[in-house]
């Protein structure tokens, strides 16, 4: 599907790019104008034709973050130059009333500034949403508890990873959440991309009662070149191993308990197993994945939180009775968010916020870093404090 929608996509432009040059031709455009707008236009084609060069060709682990940076640099600078096309073009194509024309430069030249903004501003301005849910059976100890969730760091695709991670770390340690989970796609392509010094920075994210991660699709390795089940084992291991020594838990189909004063709650990870990379891309809930080995061992009567990278998850879950509040990211919005709308909704049941059903809750958190192009707009990286309540 996402394959297809690119496509379709690609060949608009295209369609409408040789509409607007005929419009030149037609019009009597000096010949100077026509030669450095087609050239324009078919330099930006042959940027974009770069990127699966570069992503497909040249990606290994040693090269890695070099090479996503700049495929991703590539497609965004294709993304906006496209975008402040077509808004020009819908304004200046249907007439030939030269104010039509001008009014579409206008608004053009204001989307370019605003994506630009989303690139430069809010990719890094972390936002703190505070979100309070009650529960019939929650227990009366945890009434108040503070909740910080975060997801999708994507470490390898931050510009400055060290600088962006120690202004997270800052902005969690306000909320003095109880407990930090962490909802997948840490790294971008490799383990490499924790080194020694954001290794540092991730010990310095934790709740008062600990971190809770689980991996994501990203973990995995499996976007890298020739890769294969074999390293997607020696990718997750390496992280696991990497966590543990500062202090971060990495669930992976287990689950935790976390005690306060008389009473405890459930904490149960979703690994992102071999067994879900077939879904990686996929748009509709996961039916017939099996979850009730994960919860053989967790009481019927304990008041549960799961953290699931893939919100599809989130039916079978509540169906089974196994979660009182899921916790999932994955979707980042697809990183626009304008007035509430993001194209994510019309692709996705759930891709934002809160859903609530009979038997459980679910929240997808925004996401932190950014994939495929080097900007948010208007979705805001996010911070989830939530605060349990009791009924």
């Amino acid at each position: 599907m996402t394959k297809i929608i690119t496509l379709v996509l690609v060949l608009t432009m295209v369609l409408l790019d040789f509409i607007a040059y005929r419009r030149l031709k037609n019009i009597g455009a000096r010949k100077v104008i026509r030669y450095s707008f087609g050239g324009v236009i078919l330099f930006s084609y042959l940027l974009i034709l770069l990127v699966p060069l570069f992503m497909f060709a040249f990606i290994g682990p040693e090269n890695s973050q070099s090479m996503m940076k700049f495929s991703m640099a590539i497609l965004t600078a294709y993304l906006f130059f496209s975008v402040a096309r077509m808004a020009l073009y819908a304004f200046w194509l249907p007439t030939k009333k030269s104010r039509w024309m001008w009014t579409g430069i206008g608004v053009s030249s204001f989307l370019l500034l605003y994506f630009m903004y989303g690139a430069f501003v809010t990719r890094t301005n972390y936002q703190v949403k505070e979100v309070k849910l009650a529960f019939n059976n929650l227990p009366e100890s945890f009434d108040g508890y503070k909740v910080a969730f975060i997801s999708d760091i994507h470490i390898g695709s931050m510009w400055n990873a060290e600088k962006e991670l120690n202004k997270l770390s800052g902005v969690i340690s306000s909320t003095g959440a109880d407990l930090v989970l962490f909802g997948g796609d840490l790294v971008n392509l490799h383990h490499s991309e924790l080194t020694p010094q954001i290794l540092d920075i991730l010990s310095r994210i934790k709740g008062k009662h600990g971190t809770f991660a689980v991996l994501g699709n990203h973990d995995t390795g499996t976007y890298i070149k020739g890769t294969e089940k074999a390293f997607y084992k020696l990718n997750t291991a390496s992280l696991n191993n990497e966590l543990s020594k500062v202090g971060w838990v990495l669930l992976r189909d287990s689950t935790v308990y976390i005690n306060k004063g008389n009473d405890s709650i459930a904490i149960t990870g979703i690994d992102y197993s071999d067994r879900l990379l077939s879904y990686k891309h996929s748009f509709s809930s996961i039916d017939g994945f099996d979850v009730s080995g994960i919860y053989e061992n967790v009481p019927d009567e304990a008041f549960n939180i799961t953290i699931s990278h893939l919100p599809q998850l989130w039916y079978t879950l509540c169906d089974g009775g196994y979660s009182d509040l899921t916790l999932s990211g994955h979707i980042h919005a697809m990183q626009m968010k304008i007035a509430g709308f993001s194209p994510a909704a019309l692709l996705f049941d759930e891709w934002s916020g809160l859903y609530e059903r009979p038997n459980g809750k679910l929240y997808i958190n925004d996401g932190i870093g950014s994939v495929g192009f080097f900007a948010r707009i208007g979705a805001r990286p996010e911070v989830t404090l939530i605060e349990l309540k009791s009924k």
